[in-house]
């Protein structure tokens, strides 16, 4: 066997498990004191996908591990990570939202030579030139002011859930460092259990047939569920980065959130647009639903396609796994015998 192939099936030990939940937990930390001073876009995304990994790794790192007092302090240091996230949840969720109606909506103005956006639109890339005839004036672009007035509603949303963010994320630093030290200190007194640790990649897919198992049929009003068990299995397959197949599983399980995911933000989006410009047949709607119904067939497609290719791999595994036990026991047996 070449160095290769031992590098791609090398298991994390738990000690390494640990040193690498130690590291997440810290890299949270600093993006909640980033909040706690200014919620800007990179540390409430950085934020709210942390908790998930922290949580991830914490559940990799309990399968080593069982005590009492160890389930308590995690259920407790689990709590404040979950609050942590729903607090910035909805700041994330608007900075997306926004982003994606920048994208679908080409917008600008050229006067007197300088560049200028529709109100309420903040320019995230170079505005294409529109020239106005001099003497002509151009007719409204009723999707252009549909689309500012959005923004500059998904805006004030933002700015007034940044604002209790920010609040929060005060309130939860004691907090956060006083359960994690407590979870840290928990796990010192537990002992391991002597089992040999599973492979992040195994753990990642029998996750994900789980999931699949309880979810067996998808439509609109369970995707997004679907979509949040796939990424817990995704985190539990990238928490092992020297690991070739288990980042190669995570990379799969990436695309299928991914595609769930773009779905989800036009569905939301399409409903913001109704809460802010009301029910009537705008043209901006129009294109945000018709944008929902095509993320909705990918995804659809993206999900379908994946999960049988990962559920074929889960049960390859397995059926390997237990040609393995079958074989030990029956070594095992026959030396009894032969004694």
């Amino acid at each position: 066997m070449d160095q290769t192939t031992v590098k791609t099936q090398r298991k994390p030990s738990p000690d390494a498990q640990l040193e690498h939940l130690r590291k997440l937990t810290a890299t949270l930390r600093g993006n909640l004191e980033k909040c706690a001073a200014d919620p800007d876009i990179d540390p409430v995304h950085d934020v709210r996908t942390g908790t998930r990994r922290v949580q991830a790794m914490v559940e990799a790192v309990l399968r080593e591990r069982s005590d009492a007092t160890l389930s308590e302090a995690t259920d407790k240091w689990l709590r404040v990570l979950k609050r942590i996230r729903r607090a910035a949840a909805p700041v994330r969720d608007l900075d997306v939202h926004r982003k994606l109606l920048h994208k679908l909506v080409k917008y600008g103005s050229k006067k007197e030579g300088a560049g200028a956006t529709a109100p309420g639109i903040d320019a995230t890339g170079p505005l294409p030139d529109i020239v106005e005839a001099p003497a002509v004036e151009l007719p409204t672009n009723p999707v252009a002011d549909q689309a500012a007035h959005l923004d500059a509603w998904l805006h004030h949303a933002r700015q007034h859930n940044a604002t209790t963010l920010k609040k929060k994320a005060v309130k939860f630093l004691p907090k956060f460092d006083e359960d994690a030290a407590a979870f840290e200190a928990a796990l010192q007194h537990v002992r391991r259990s002597r089992h040999r640790p599973r492979g992040a990649a195994v753990v990642a897919l029998e996750s994900f047939a789980r999931l699949v198992h309880e979810m067996e049929q998808l439509n609109a009003g369970n995707l997004h569920d679907f979509r949040k068990g796939a990424k817990k299995a995704r985190y539990i397959a990238e928490s092992a980065a020297e690991d070739a197949h288990a980042l190669a599983v995570g990379k799969t399980l990436k695309k299928l959130q991914d595609d769930i995911g773009d779905w989800h933000d036009w569905l939301v989006l399409s409903d913001e647009a109704r809460a802010a410009l009301g029910d009537d047949n705008h043209e901006l709607i129009a294109l945000l639903d018709a944008e929902r119904d095509r993320h909705y067939v990918l995804s659809m497609k993206t999900v379908n396609r994946l999960r049988g290719r990962l559920l074929g791999e889960w049960l390859a595994m397995s059926q390997t796994r237990r040609r393995r036990s079958t074989t030990g026991r029956s070594s095992t047996q026959h030396k009894t015998s032969s004694s």
